[in-house]
């Protein structure tokens, strides 16, 4: 992932997924939640998706943060969830989590986006979302991406979303 003034992608991508972890065994309900890594750890592309294919998964979510192109500062922010394009209801999740993160970050609502030149996203067999939290080329948003506070949000608009995409029927 993407490197900015020191700071490593993937090591807010786990903070975020070592809050949600915290959310969910707090919650005390009857979910189960596979994850990928709670470690400095990186499995495959194809490890990643297969736990979510061959565990009878309900709904495949992966925390990602953003930076453009160039990988240079910019003005560019906000919240990003690519999808499955041939599947209705990755889509459907996907606006789910994107409706919840920024609601619940506050974060700049940047879209939804066909992702199936994504690996993860078009061999997931059940509805995918891949969450890209902010931008990293932000440097206010790196901020915000840096702080407890701000994970912690984060990590709660996704449990908000998978609650609420249990709810509505997934």
């Amino acid at each position: 992932g993407a490197t900015k003034q020191g700071v490593n992608e993937k090591d807010i991508d786990l903070a975020i997924v070592l809050q949600l972890q915290e959310i969910f065994a707090e919650s005390g309900g009857n979910i189960g939640v596979y994850f990928t890594r709670t470690d400095d750890s990186n499995p495959t592309f194809d490890q990643r998706v297969q736990l979510a294919n061959k565990s009878g998964a309900d709904l495949f979510i992966s925390v990602h943060n953003n930076s453009t192109r160039s990988g240079r500062f910019s003005s560019v922010r906000g919240t990003q969830v690519m999808y499955n394009e041939t599947s209705e209801e990755s889509r459907a999740f996907a606006e789910i989590c994107l409706e919840e993160m920024t609601g619940h970050l506050g974060s700049r609502d940047k879209g939804l986006v066909e992702g199936n030149s994504i690996y993860i996203i078009r061999t997931s067999e059940v509805p995918v979302a891949l969450i890209e939290v902010g931008f990293m080329t932000n440097k206010e948003e790196l901020e915000l991406l840096r702080s407890e506070e701000y994970q912690h949000a984060a990590a709660q608009g996704i449990y908000n979303a998978v609650m609420r995409a249990f709810a509505e029927g997934y």
